[in-house]
């Protein structure tokens, strides 16, 4: 359906082709060649002192007879060079298997070590090198497949030693989604917008008066679309973390929702946007005008992204973080915990969960947890049952789109 113009009036981008035939054997072929991690580790949610097994795979693109991980146990970053840590220790990974792989078409070897087990509270963080003792310029390190088809890059894993485990009334939730542009708007009334891209009015003084409504109809949780500063109806381009769009409300309207909703028994989700930012996040801008800034690396610039920048997939709007950055990562852990401490919000529902890395949900799930260890976690991965079991002690469940 076209307006006058010709554009199309819902432009948002739709993920049903990312599980297509032809990126699925992509995918599965790039998986069995070089060195890939994919975060599999054995428990995959350890528990204090306990090991934990390291499994990697090493395609025969890659020429090398050691593999060695270079871990930390305190967060700091591991560093480390042909089998001798800088900073942390340096764990030797042995292979054990080797297998023919149809798609790939070729062998790939299964090498395999075990980590030490850590204390409660441990943040243990490791790089997997590849290097061969006969020839110095040799060395490979494990790098991960991002979703959205930009390169490759050597990746840091990493996973958090707790108790935490999901809350016990998220397994028998009933969770109504609501998409707040367009659930319910104030006494006002609704908007009467020229296209359906522009704000409708819903808003959260219009999901409070609906609150009844809901627990009628058997409810036991709402789950809010983002509701933070935003340039859109859908807001899930987010330009400012601390703060409440006024088109939705203010942060009194989301205080009165959070109690009136617990007075009924109903637990409140926010859903939390960490890959990416609007483009007038004013990090971003300032990232981009001046290389010098201390904002630049929290964004990734460069002439292989089609903008100049890393985006969510082609959207220009929608600037992608460099969630390995100290910076940036502190900044989204911060607001993580804002809302869950000043709010008492139950959880989060984590948008594109697959974008970011395993080693920051391990960090982002247990920064909320220490906040808060009965708020519910669970994120969109559009990915298969295998992949998502790796976010198993790093987020409480993610959405089964197969399923």
């Amino acid at each position: 359906m076209n307006d006058s113009t010709n554009t199309p009036l819902m432009q948002d981008f739709i993920f049903g082709a990312l599980e297509a035939d032809e990126n699925t054997l992509d995918a599965e072929r790039r998986r069995w060649s070089g060195i890939r991690h994919q975060s599999d580790i054995d428990p995959l949610d350890p528990e204090p002192d306990q090991p934990v097994k390291l499994r990697v795979t090493v395609g025969r693109d890659v020429l090398i007879d050691h593999l060695t991980a270079y871990v930390t146990v305190d967060g700091r970053e591991p560093e480390g060079g042909r089998g001798k840590a800088v900073q942390g220790i340096a764990i030797n990974l042995q292979r054990t298997e080797t297998r023919w792989q149809p798609l790939y078409w070729d062998y790939a070897e299964v090498w395999e070590g075990a980590l030490p087990g850590q204390p409660e509270g441990s943040f243990v963080r490791y790089r997997i090198e590849g290097w061969h003792s006969k020839d110095a310029s040799i060395c490979h390190w494990s790098r991960e497949m991002n979703i959205d088809g930009t390169a490759d890059q050597p990746a840091i894993y990493g996973y958090a030693v707790d108790r935490f485990v999901a809350p016990a009334w998220s397994h028998e939730a009933i969770v109504y989604q609501i998409f707040v542009d367009r659930f319910a708007p104030a006494a006002s009334g609704w908007l009467t917008p020229d296209k359906l891209v522009q704000f409708m009015g819903g808003n959260l003084q219009g999901i409070i008066a609906a609150l009844d409504y809901l627990t009628e109809l058997g409810v036991t949780a709402i789950w809010l679309s983002p509701i933070f500063l935003t340039n859109t109806y859908h807001a899930y381009d987010t330009i400012d973390f601390y703060e409440i769009d006024p088109r939705f409300g203010s942060k009194e309207d989301l205080r009165t929702l959070v109690e009136r909703a617990h007075e009924r028994g109903l637990r409140l989700i926010l859903d939390f946007v960490a890959n990416h930012t609007g483009d007038t996040f004013a990090p971003f801008r300032q990232g981009l005008a001046d290389p010098d800034s201390r904002y630049r690396t929290w964004f990734s610039f460069g002439d292989e992204y089609k903008h100049g920048y890393r985006t969510f997939f082609t959207a220009k709007g929608m600037p992608q973080l460099n969630l390995d950055d100290p910076g940036a990562r502190a900044y989204i852990l911060d607001a993580a915990r804002y809302w869950l401490r000043e709010f008492e919000i139950d959880g989060y529902r984590l948008d594109y969960a697959a974008g970011p890395s395993h080693d920051f949900w391990s960090a982002f799930g247990a920064a909320c947890k220490e906040e808060n260890p009965d708020c519910w976690l669970f994120g969109e991965v559009t990915l298969g049952s295998d992949w998502l079991r790796t976010y198993a002690g790093r987020l409480d469940g993610c959405l089964d789109f197969s399923f």
